[in-house]
């Protein structure tokens, strides 16, 4: 990203339209910056923030510090002094930094990373306050609680966005990737996650949801209570033990939802547990569960081969332990450090 970018960002940035991954290049191209290009993007979020009568907010003191500390080691300055609604007090020189720090951290933005997971606060163009709570590729499974005292645990590559404060009647939640909740019950207050275009309704129970965009399949399996899996008019009732499965062929037509009786929950449950556990799985779904673990590139010699795997694998497991598990079933791979080829 180069200024002329990072100037384009902030007019996105005001009026609520940007993605996470804009921003994070946003964030990263700020922490480089010079004293001169953070005035320019100041100057341009000082006029923007007034158009668009933005809300002040607090920032976080993860920011408040971080940014402090950058530009003082630049400029020498005295330390921030106290903030006043939302606002930065300062002698004229931090004016513009005050402004940067708004951006990063006011009433649209709160971002915070680290090696394990990510979590991400944007305010919608509706008003609603919304977060994200994310587990990057390679990362190992997190859990959080909601607001309401709903616990989700979350596996690797997996993006959760939930409200700030749920509505008055529902509770709505979106989901990519995986996901084991522990609902609280409220008649009053249903709980709803969406998955690629199917919502699982839900009063209060434990339920699994494995929903990767890149697999060709979604997959609810309930634990206890009661769930409604809803695609348009087409519905599924589970009981506890039950799963059901959602194909999404390339050819755009949907087969009905399919209703497995008698899940392994076990099996299903064995990633949160900190495994990989695989049994007579298609070779292409092992894979990308080795690609999300460990965050690596997966290629293929010779197109994807047909063959199945069965195994059990820790999290602490080094991925050559798992590749030579891999050889003992005939199925060979090349390891480079970053990419994994399937040899036929």
């Amino acid at each position: 990203m180069i200024l002329k970018d990072a100037r384009l960002f902030v007019a996105h940035f005001v009026k609520g339209e940007y993605t996470p991954d804009e921003y994070a290049t946003f964030l990263e191209w700020l922490q480089d910056a010079s004293i001169d290009e953070l005035g320019v993007i100041a100057d341009e979020h000082e006029a923007l923030f007034e158009q668009w009568s933005l809300p002040a907010v607090t920032p976080s003191s993860e920011w408040v510090s971080q940014l402090e500390g950058r530009l003082d080691e630049q400029e020498k300055l005295a330390p921030i002094r106290k903030f006043d609604s939302g606002r930065i007090v300062r002698r004229p020189v931090w004016v513009a930094a005050a402004s940067v720090l708004l951006l990063l951290t006011g009433g649209y933005f709160w971002y915070h990373h680290s090696t394990e997971k990510q979590a991400e606060i944007a305010e919608r163009p509706v008003g609603a306050l919304y977060n994200t709570f994310s587990v990057p590729r390679g990362g190992q499974q997190q859990e959080f609680t909601l607001a309401d005292g709903s616990k989700i645990w979350l596996n690797a590559a997996s993006i959760l966005k939930y409200p700030v404060n749920f509505g008055a009647n529902e509770r709505t939640v979106e989901l990519s990737g995986e996901a084991y909740f522990e609902v609280t019950g409220s008649a009053a207050k249903p709980f709803h996650v969406k998955i690629k275009g199917v919502e699982i309704e839900v009063l209060g129970t434990h339920f699994n949801v494995k929903a990767y965009e890149e697999e060709s399949s979604s997959k609810t399996t309930l634990v206890d209570g009661a769930v409604k899996v809803i695609r348009g008019a087409e519905s599924l009732q589970l009981k506890p033990g039950e799963q059901a499965e959602i194909v999404y062929p390339k050819s755009g037509v949907y087969a009905p939802m399919k209703l497995l009786k008698g899940a392994d929950i076990d099996y299903v449950l064995s990633w949160k547990s900190g495994d990989l556990e695989f049994r007579d799985d298609a070779l292409f779904t092992v894979m990308q569960a080795i690609s999300r673990c460990y965050d690596v590139e997966i290629r293929y010699q010779s197109g994807i081969p047909d063959g199945h795997f069965t195994g059990n694998f820790s999290r602490k497991s080094n991925i050559q332990q798992i590749l030579n598990q891999l050889t003992h079933q005939n199925i060979h791979c090349a390891y480079d450090g970053k990419v994994i080829t399937v040899m036929h």
